[in-house]
């Protein structure tokens, strides 16, 4: 398959094209700057995620939309990924790229009721600006016509772990007090997801097992 990758250059974002590529699959990156450091097999495209026109130009003859980004910064960039989901809705328009794999966050909107008392007070303070962008984003992808899946990682760790699960959020009652989920498995999820074409318009929640 081919997959355009926003947020390669992220530690998630540079395991799912190793991944990706490792795996037989092509890659086109799109990234802030031109002499970024991404894997030398991926193919690189330098633009601004937020411009739908960019977008639609990298996406082109690509098989799915893959994103890891995250705003480094709630306070320099309050808005960041809200921006980017709507300019990859606006893209499939011209591109015809309709597959979107998506990472966000538990915490998340509807998911933040299933959350322990102490990790849902972490995301009502410290996470409350961060997590507020992605909840705006995704109101527009549901109400898009892409054939998107929203993945739900706990706390992310860099662990060396190969084993999850995956349980779709409406399923769910409560999460353990500290969910957590290794980059790793993250980037594997959505591989898999986007490969397979599983859990299209569903919000999945991914979790490290042991």
């Amino acid at each position: 398959m081919k997959f355009l990758v926003l947020g390669a250059t992220g530690r998630t974002g540079a395991l799912f094209v190793k991944k990706a590529l490792d795996e037989g699959h092509q890659v086109t990156a799109l990234v802030r700057r031109a002499d970024a450091t991404v894997d030398p097999r991926a193919h690189i495209v330098s633009g601004d995620v937020t411009d739908s026109a960019v977008i639609a130009r990298a996406a082109q003859g690509n098989d799915a939309v893959i994103s890891t980004l995250g705003a480094k910064s709630a306070r320099r960039t309050p808005t960041l990924v809200t921006d980017t989901v709507g300019a990859v809705i606006a893209s499939a328009k011209t591109s015809g790229v309709d597959r979107f794999v998506i990472v966000s966050a538990f915490g998340v909107g509807d998911s933040l009721a299933k959350a322990s008392f102490l990790v849902g007070l972490l995301f009502r303070t410290v996470l409350r600006k961060t997590y507020a962008d992605k909840a705006a984003s995704e109101v527009l992808l549901r109400a898009s016509n892409l054939r998107w899946t929203l993945q739900y990682p706990g706390a992310l760790n860099d662990r060396d772990h190969d084993r999850y699960s995956t349980a779709v959020l409406e399923d769910i009652a409560k999460m353990p007090a500290f969910p957590s989920t290794s980059r790793s498995n993250v980037a594997d999820f959505l591989l898999r997801s986007a490969v397979e074409d599983t859990f299209v318009r569903q919000i999945v929640v991914v979790t490290d097992t042991k």
